[in-house]
């Protein structure tokens, strides 16, 4: 009996150990969470001033406003070169032309970088322009002292045919020329001083030879007038000789204080010409303000230059005969 009861305990010691054997113990899974998010750092980026973008606002537009400035200067100072050339105006002040030509050259080798500011690009064109501008203003001033001499030799050729009193209309447009001229000479404006002058001369002369004309075809009308006048008194001799009048008061003979003709009230030639200056005021004429260098070569010509006389009256114009 014993024995089977021992046999039986080990029996049931055996099933525990088999049957714990047997079954997994459970594991306890872990409890899944949701990340948290992650915040993203976003970088701060300063904006600028107000102020600060209307002064970068403001030099962009000064700086592009002086680069078309330059561009106008610039075509400026090629038309100015131009005319240089094509009238042979160079030697009349060759400095400033030579340094026109290289401000010129710099101005086109540096308008189209974008290291080269407007303003400096405008001074360039400013200078090559102001240089060209004084050979110019040289140029006509002396054409336009030599066009006035020019002009005043016509006005006393004219004046010496009485052109005042033979063509009125003419002589006063002539002479406007001449004193528009004057005008602008002393206004710094040489080149328009010379335009003037020279359709001063041209009226002047045009005058001359139209007077000359006429007054040449009345000497001859004078001149035959005065030889049939003498035939008539040689035969009035004549006739007197052989066959002599006696009396007073003889029909178709006027007595010798008779008024044949009532005398002529002719305006005088001398109270029509007009009383222009032989040699303009040089006192008057400066250069322009874009030319401060002044030629030493034209304030000798100018010491050296020589007034012209003014010519004296001619003699009146003699009468035409009917």
């Amino acid at each position: 009996m014993k024995k089977k009861y021992i046999a039986f305990s080990c029996a049931a010691a055996l099933s525990l150990i088999l049957a714990s054997c047997a079954s997994k113990p459970k594991v306890e899974e872990p409890v899944k969470q949701d990340p948290k998010p992650v915040q993203k750092v976003e970088e701060v980026v300063e904006e600028p001033a107000v102020e600060e973008q209307e002064d970068n606002s403001s030099a962009l537009e000064a700086d592009a406003n002086a680069r078309a400035q330059a561009d106008d200067q610039y075509q400026k100072a090629l038309q100015a070169k131009a005319k240089i050339d094509e009238n042979g105006f160079a030697s009349y002040s060759q400095d400033d032309y030579d340094n026109g030509n290289s401000l010129l050259s710099e101005f086109e080798s540096k308008k189209d970088s974008e290291n080269v500011s407007g303003k400096e690009l405008l001074d360039l064109a400013d200078s090559a322009y102001g240089k060209y501008q004084n050979v110019l203003f040289k140029a006509y001033k002396k054409l336009a002292k030599d066009a006035r001499v020019a002009a005043f030799t016509e006005k006393k050729n004219a004046d010496s045919v009485k052109a005042a009193a033979a063509a009125k209309a003419e002589y006063s447009s002539a002479t406007e020329e001449f004193k528009a001229g004057d005008s602008n000479y002393a206004m710094q404006n040489p080149e328009s001083a010379y335009n003037h002058y020279i359709a001063a001369k041209e009226k002047f002369a045009a005058m001359y030879a139209s007077v000359s004309v006429k007054r040449a075809e009345a000497q001859k009308a004078i001149d035959e007038a005065k030889e049939k006048v003498l035939n008539s008194e040689n035969y009035a001799i004549n006739a007197d000789h052989e066959k002599p009048l006696e009396g007073d008061n003889i029909e178709g003979i006027e007595a010798e204080d008779a008024v044949l003709l009532e005398a002529d009230n002719y305006e005088s030639s001398e109270a029509l010409e007009s009383e222009i200056p032989a040699v303009i005021d040089e006192l008057e004429v400066e250069e322009p303000a874009a030319s401060p260098e002044k030629s030493e070569n034209e304030a000798d010509a100018q010491a050296e230059e020589t007034p012209v006389e003014n010519e004296s009256a001619a003699e009146a114009v003699e009468q035409e005969a009917e």
